[in-house]
């Protein structure tokens, strides 16, 4: 048994002239197709760098040319056109000249605009936009007529038409070219004024939990808060936090009054004392009836 294994050892060791030959030729094909492989990556990895700086460089390829280049998502309120002037570029413009942050920066300055991300893209050149506004839930009309001028930063809610949201932020109207899908809010404001707006937050509450539809406010006299209902108009005096849910509640019990085609018109409900309601009808502007 050993002098067998020992043969067969001896056969394996000393391989015949042929089988080394075609051993060399095996080994010299796997050098060959490594080296040109080698050979393909240095080219492919020289000819990715070569293209990459030459893209990166020139000019020619990295240029925004026109309007088209730049991608807006996220705005609803300010139309394409509006972002577009306040971006204020020139064109043709180098891609990598373009700071994003500055014209990020550039877009927040907007009263409509909370946020905005700015992004260069090399392939295809362009500059992707993405914003988030304020969401407005009510319009401003200001007491008088506005005289200031569109470029005017002193614009101020009594002043100015504008739109304003839930946390009484508000955005100056003038000079906003709104989106084609953009509806104004219904609920309208009538001499909105900055001293207001510390109290809105928690006015605009009251009013979205309101049992009866509430139309517009009427605030130019700071001491009598006036509601366009859908029961007509009512006087709420001073406004204050408590008391107006109060009066709210009590809404629902004019209703029938409105409905009433033997009733003569109300001219308005007077809530001032939410204890001591009172019914001003405009057929009797003289007379006033307390109703419980």
């Amino acid at each position: 048994m050993n002098t067998l294994c020992a043969i067969a050892m001896t056969v394996l060791d000393n391989p015949s002239p042929e089988e080394l030959s075609s051993r060399r030729h095996a080994l010299k094909k796997q050098r060959r197709i490594r080296n040109l492989q080698t050979i393909w990556r240095v080219f492919a990895i020289s000819g990715l760098a070569t293209g990459s700086i030459w893209l990166i460089s020139n000019p020619v390829w990295l240029m925004l040319r026109s309007r088209d280049q730049i991608v807006i998502e996220g705005n609803e309120i300010l139309a394409d056109a509006a972002i577009q002037d306040l971006i204020a570029l020139d064109y043709p413009q180098p891609l990598l000249e373009i700071e994003p942050e500055d014209i990020a920066e550039r877009l927040r300055t907007h009263s409509t605009i909370a946020l905005a991300q700015v992004e260069r893209q090399l392939f295809p050149p362009r500059l992707q936009i993405t914003l988030q506004e304020r969401q407005p839930v009510a319009v401003t009309i200001p007491s008088k007529p506005s005289t200031t001028a569109l470029t005017d930063t002193t614009q101020t809610p009594g002043n100015a038409p504008g739109l304003i949201d839930s946390e009484g932020y508000w955005m100056s109207q003038d000079g906003i070219t709104l989106g084609d899908g953009f509806e104004l809010p219904g609920l309208r404001i009538l001499g909105f004024h900055q001293r207001y707006q510390s109290q809105w937050p928690e006015l605009y509450q009251s009013i979205q939990s309101s049992p009866v539809k509430i139309i517009e406010i009427d605030w130019r006299s700071p001491t009598n808060l006036v509601l366009n209902t859908a029961i007509g108009r009512v006087h709420l005096g001073v406004y204050e936090a408590q008391r107006l849910r109060q009066q709210l509640a009590i809404l629902p019990r004019f209703r029938s009054l409105s409905l009433d085609s033997q009733v003569p018109a109300i001219e308005f409900i007077d809530l001032s004392n939410p204890q001591s309601p009172a019914v001003k009808l405009a057929a009797s502007p003289n007379s006033e009836s307390n109703t419980p």
